[in-house]
């Protein structure tokens, strides 16, 4: 049985020989046999009564016997009214309530589920479980080609220290690894890759996270995920620009993480854009507030 458009006595879907009351948002647990009231909508404005000869709410000052009050439900309970809102696929509504008498706050202690919350034009934000799984996708897709573009690079920083850690070991001379000074074994490192390869890192994870942003408002990982990445004002599809800035954040951690005195920082920096969208309103991460973004499920338009 398909949910009625509006509150009144219906058949019961559980019970085909008795009504059971629909409040406008959920069913309630009064119900009452068929023979002693028959289902139908609430009365209009303008009608004298009801099918059953009970008083309508213009005939008698108040609402209809066995009726709740205008911006109740059965329960005594304020009812949301809907506001504003748009049509999603599959014919769903999806749309903003107000809470009458509230200040168009939810009410406290009356058992309603917390809003889900929205862009400013009612678009559901990302909740957190998936945007960390996204980041994790993303991390080992980054990973692998670092390795495939730099890898060369990191292995020439380290070559002189595999080899003399290799010969070390053929030799059977552990003591000689472990009497490595650290200027030594600093001396063994050829810091001119290090660069190239830090480089090559951070230019592979701007190429991968702007170039997807730009082209489809999602990296792999968001789009395995069923997310997206819009501007906090508009949703559509994101300018070169705003999508960089998306990666300011992140690439300053990077170059900050070459300077060893910095090095700690920047482990700080990174958790707190991580676990930022917690308790954010908006679910912003650090990251998404220099681009002005949010992260939200579902597709941008083209």
């Amino acid at each position: 049985m398909s949910t009625p458009e509006r509150a009144g006595w219906y058949d019961d879907p559980d019970d085909d020989s008795r009504l059971r009351y629909f409040d406008g948002i959920i069913w309630s647990d009064r119900t009452e046999p068929k023979q002693t009231r028959q289902p139908r909508p609430p009365a209009g404005p303008t009608s004298g009564g009801d099918p059953t000869g009970s008083p309508s709410a213009g005939a008698s000052g108040g609402p209809a016997a066995g009726q709740p009050r205008p911006g109740t439900d059965v329960f005594g309970r304020p009812t949301p009214t809907e506001t504003h809102g748009q049509w999603q696929g599959h014919g769903q509504w999806q749309g903003q309530h107000q809470w009458p008498g509230h200040g168009g706050h939810q009410p406290a202690g009356h058992g309603y589920a917390q809003p889900e919350p929205t862009t400013a034009d009612g678009q559901p934000l990302a909740s957190y479980g998936p945007r960390v799984g996204a980041y994790i996708v993303d991390g080992l897709i980054v990973a692998v080609l670092n390795l495939l573009v730099a890898g060369w690079a990191w292995w020439l920083w380290l070559a002189d220290y595999w080899n003399f850690v290799y010969d070390a070991a053929l030799r059977g001379d552990q003591g000689a690894i472990e009497g490595l000074t650290p200027g030594e074994l600093t001396a063994m490192f050829d810091w001119t890759y290090f660069f190239i390869a830090t480089g090559l890192s951070l230019l592979v994870q701007c190429v991968y996270h702007v170039g997807f942003l730009r082209a489809r408002n999602a990296t792999p990982g968001k789009m395995m995920l069923g997310l997206s990445v819009r501007r906090v004002d508009q949703p559509g599809r994101l300018a070169v620009g705003t999508a960089f800035m998306r990666m300011l954040l992140p690439l300053g951690v990077g170059l900050l993480s070459m300077v060893p005195l910095l090095s700690y920082l920047v482990f700080f920096v990174t958790l707190a854009d991580l676990l930022w969208p917690l308790r954010d309103p908006r679910r912003q991460a650090l990251h998404d507030k220099i681009a002005g973004t949010q992260v939200v499920r579902g597709r941008q338009p083209r």
